[in-house]
């Protein structure tokens, strides 16, 4: 039977990405491709002032390496700007993404619009993934499949859903459940410690959104805390953009609230497997006990895992405290959000502890 839910699980986390990869590919073939740059054929100083923004033109011999072009080899032109954030570093046989400006008569130009990142991509998760197999083997070959399941679930089903006008906090919440029970029983199978840790960590995570809800709706924040929100706004019309914050604080603290029920649970099953005797008074502080050790590492865990997401934004406001009083940054939206973000999901883990802990005495002692 647990055979057989592996394997559809995992036939069901390949159809899920199928459709949308495939879509993805044909639209990369129609307008970008990836190409290499073969050597700097020339450079251009002349023609150029500071009210241009322009320092010089730099021409490179590239060989395209997908689409209808394969194999021809193009000069390219690409500006040297004086603000240097604004350049592509490009360097002599490196990938690169090309962008196809289809032209009158086929004659189709090209631009290089960035360094094509896949190649490194796909080398960090492949170092990653096969760590996970060396170190946990069985477990790990699980762990790897949970987790791209995970990832198909939100992509596939909460963000349409959003897009959609449901409400991000009701998508997010199913979500959340959804992704707790594949990533729990696919980890401990069908037990009851396994049923313990998905209700812990459930309801250790809605406790999470309602709070993150309340203080969004009483700080009236807009759900826009970025820049580049605002410059997309019109693409998000239709979409409840308040509930945003909530949905992100229910599934960035999943994973470290799912962590902490797992942990309370599966420790109190071995306590209560080591003495069947066990009462349920003294297996409850015995999970308290655990949770306390367990409380001090993973809530500085997710709070700086929030700063270390938001750092660029930090040292923004570093930079320009001497400008800005306490009380202007600490309205800034983004930040607000940030700190309900991180206290909002610490909150839910300090709450899965008790809960965790009380679920596994009720349900482990139970005749």
């Amino acid at each position: 039977m647990k055979k057989f839910f592996v394997l559809f699980l995992i036939m069901f986390s390949v159809g899920i990405f199928s459709q949308d990869l495939n879509y993805s590919d044909r639209e990369e073939q129609e307008e970008y491709v990836k190409g290499k740059i073969l050597y700097l054929e020339n450079i251009k100083k002349s023609g150029y002032n500071e009210q241009d923004g322009i320092k010089e033109i730099e021409e490179y011999r590239v060989k395209i390496l997908e689409g209808e072009d394969k194999g021809k080899e193009v000069l390219i032109q690409s500006p040297i700007y004086l603000e240097k954030a604004y350049n592509i570093f490009i360097r002599e046989n490196q990938d690169v993404v090309l962008y196809k400006e289809i032209g009158d008569s086929n004659n189709d130009t090209y631009y290089i619009v960035d360094i094509d990142k896949r190649d490194s991509i796909f080398f960090i998760v492949g170092i990653f993934i096969l760590l996970t197999v060396v170190i946990a083997k069985y477990k790990g070959v699980k762990a790897i499949i949970s987790l791209i399941i995970v990832v198909g679930i939100i992509y596939n089903i909460f963000l349409p859903l959003i897009s959609k006008g449901y409400s991000p906090i009701l998508a997010s919440t199913g979500c959340a459940l959804l992704c707790s029970i594949v990533t729990i029983f696919l980890t401990t199978g069908f037990s009851q410690k396994g049923l313990v840790a998905i209700l812990g960590a459930v309801i250790g995570v809605i406790i999470a959104g309602i709070v993150s809800m309340y203080f969004s709706y009483k700080m009236a924040m807009t759900g826009f805390v970025s820049v580049e929100a605002l410059n997309y706004s019109a693409l998000l019309q239709g979409i409840k953009i308040r509930e945003i914050i909530s949905a992100g604080v229910i599934l960035g603290s999943m994973g470290a609230v799912m962590d902490v029920s797992m942990s309370i649970a599966s420790a109190l099953t071995e306590l209560k497997n080591r003495n069947r005797d066990i009462v349920k008074k003294d297996l409850f502080e015995s999970g308290m006990r655990i949770g306390e050790d367990i409380i001090g590492t993973m809530v500085n865990t997710l709070i700086l895992a929030y700063i270390g997401s938001g750092i660029l934004s930090t040292l923004f406001i570093y930079l320009q405290k001497e400008e800005f009083p306490l009380i202007r940054i600490l309205n800034f939206e983004s930040v607000a959000a940030d700190i309900v973000r991180a206290f909002a999901g610490s909150i839910g883990i300090l709450v899965a502890v008790p809960i965790t802990s009380y679920l596994s005495c009720t349900i482990f002692t139970k005749k």
